[in-house]
């Protein structure tokens, strides 16, 4: 029955799994970083629930019933300790460990899962994640206490994955809500998880800051996988919306990390005295995190851009070469692919550039002839005219470029400054004809849920611009279904190309890295970051997981900041241990970390 007297007998588990802490790391202390917009929502599930914070927060709030391996992504141990998958592979058991607890100390057990998927595909919670759930599962049995099983109404790998990733909520508190009064009652609620920290209803500051504390009760923290992780007692969110003041105010100490997004303050204003003292550590580090899309959202459902020749000649006058080399100081790639530095990007696609004649070429084809006094190009009696909403004033200096080559083809574009929450809703609702975007990558990417033909009218979906195709679709039906990562790479491609050749967006630029600042006074794992996820993490662990408060470095960085004339040991300000790490596994090299 899964309780005393088992044995594992029979069933799955892993116990030689790399971890991603530091043995040495100890416990104690806080850690604070800044982000420029409150969530929308910090639920698990519902709408408005994928935003990058609320990610992080709830890896660190609630598990799944499996984890991964960091470096080969195996299965293994979280929730469950053991598991097994049917010969058939349609029917996957999952043992849930006795020892797990909820932070109000009741046992984890099937209920538990049972009652979350029950949430979780309850239509009335405004998204389209609980019928992807349903196309590939069928409901969760609890065959005891501590055993669940999961049938497959699919081949392949992604019933599994879904049924071992999915994360689980109390019964005990969410099991008898309807999906209306979930959405009320814990959009900024945070119901309790059975993870290493916790939030408080009074450490959600709304509008200004979140606060996440550790539990010192925590059921897992002497398991393989919690090995050198959750280290702070306390990881506090502020919200700063104004970028120069979020950069202040980290100089002076009052937030601990600092992601530096604009490569022009990389270049001139990463060189001040704490760093050169040693103080505060400057990193560049590359990793094998998918690079995500980020770009303009066309709104594909409606006029002027449900017109293939509006949004190509769109993408020939966003001048990415100029921006890269005049505002970005040469430290980007130009994006022509949906999964961007990835195995799954199709190498075949075609690079965009500049060419004003050839997009206004393109917009008298589609009807844009005549102009009016004001030079702008009319169509039935309507001048071509565009708004586009942004939430950071840098991007700002691109997007006037952006506006006055538009206004050399005779369209008029419109800027307007909004708040990043406000952004959020307004691409969720679909109430835009263009609008910046910035996708996270994935690895594996979830097709599912993100570009399959439903996606374009599911507002939880990031398919904003609202592309449909059957063939994508097939390619969908084919990829989930296979056990084979080569198959599933290129079917992504295949799918990659008619997306690409569709242009939902105006793509622009990526990088491989990630530019880190923080205050010298932490240890962390010699990665610094996790492999395949941003620093801040929505599935792999975030740095506020991994690093930890060093009592010596602390003590050095105290005296250093009385004792400007003290300098502190610096490092490399490139870390490339991923890629190195890679190199080493092409090499046929069997990798375990921390060793």
């Amino acid at each position: 029955m899964g309780g005393n007297g088992f044995t594992g007998e029979g069933w799955t588990t892993n116990t030689d799994y790399n971890y991603l802490g530091d043995p040495k790391a100890v416990k104690g202390g806080s850690i604070s970083w800044s982000i420029p917009d409150f969530p929308a929502s910090l639920r698990q599930y519902g709408k408005d629930e994928n935003s990058y914070y609320t990610r992080m927060m709830q890896n660190l709030v609630y598990e799944s019933l499996l984890s991964t391996d960091p470096v080969n992504e195996d299965y293994a141990p979280r929730l469950a300790s053991h598991w097994q998958v049917s010969p058939d592979k349609k029917t996957y058991r999952f043992r849930i460990n006795p020892n797990a607890r909820w932070a109000d100390g009741k046992p984890v057990t099937s209920e538990d899962v049972i009652a979350t998927w029950k949430l979780a595909t309850d239509p009335g919670l405004l998204s389209g994640t609980g019928e992807v759930y349903m196309t590939y599962l069928s409901n969760p049995v609890a065959e005891s206490k501590y055993i669940v099983t999961y049938k497959a109404k699919k081949d392949g790998w992604l019933p599994l994955s879904i049924a071992s990733g999915i994360r689980i909520l109390p019964a005990h508190i969410i099991g008898n809500i309807s999906a209306k009064d979930y959405l009320d009652k814990f959009n900024y609620e945070v119901v309790p998880g059975s993870g290493p920290y916790y939030v408080r209803k009074e450490d959600v500051d709304k509008g200004r800051s979140v606060t996440l504390r550790r539990r010192s009760d925590y059921w897992g923290e002497k398991e393989r996988w919690a090995t050198g992780l959750n280290n702070f007692d306390i990881i506090k969110t502020e919200v700063i919306q104004d970028e120069t003041l979020m950069y202040e105010k980290f100089k002076k100490g009052e937030t601990d990390v600092y992601s530096v997004n604009r490569a022009q303050w990389w270049a001139e204003k990463t060189d001040f005295d704490e760093v050169k003292q040693g103080t505060v550590m400057k990193k560049r580090i590359f990793n094998q995190n998918p690079a995500g899309l980020s770009g303009l959202a066309f709104n594909m459902r409606k006029p002027p851009f449900d017109d293939l020749k509006v949004r190509k000649a769109f993408q020939m006058l966003f001048d990415r070469v100029k921006y890269n080399e005049k505002l970005f100081y040469k430290a980007y790639k130009p994006t022509k692919s949906n999964f961007p530095a990835t195995p799954y990007e199709n190498p075949n696609n075609p690079l965009t550039g500049f060419n004003l004649d050839s997009a206004i070429a393109l917009l008298e084809e589609a009807g844009w002839k005549d102009k009016n006094s004001e030079g702008y190009r009319m169509k039935n009696g309507s001048a071509f005219e565009v708004d586009l909403t942004f939430t950071q004033p840098s991007q700002e200096r691109y997007f006037t470029v952006f506006q006055e080559d538009l206004k050399k083809a005779g369209v008029k574009l419109n800027l307007k400054q909004v708040d990043g929450t406000t952004q959020f809703k307004i691409g969720n609702q679909r109430n835009f004809s263009l609008i910046p975007v910035a996708w996270g990558g994935q690895n594996p990417p979830s097709h599912e849920f993100n570009i399959a033909s439903k996606t374009a009218n599911d507002t939880n979906s990031t398919n904003w611009p609202g592309f449909a195709s059957k063939d994508i679709d097939q390619l969908v039906e084919r990829y989930n279904i296979t056990d084979s990562k080569e198959e599933r790479v290129a079917l992504t491609r295949q799918m990659d190309s008619i997306i690409y050749a569709m242009q939902p967006y105006v793509y622009g630029w990526y990088a491989d890295y990630v530019r880190l600042m923080w205050h010298n006074k932490f240890g962390y794992p010699k990665w610094i970051v996790s492999r395949f996820d941003d620093y801040y993490s929505g599935t792999e662990q975030p740095v506020f997981a991994m690093w930890w408060l060093d009592p010596a470095k602390d003590q050095k960085y105290m005296e250093a900041i009385k004792d400007k004339s003290k300098k502190l040991p610096t490092e490399e300000v490139d870390n490339s241990y991923w890629l190195e790490l890679a190199t080493r596994e092409n090499k046929g090299e069997k990798i375990k970390l921390n060793q």
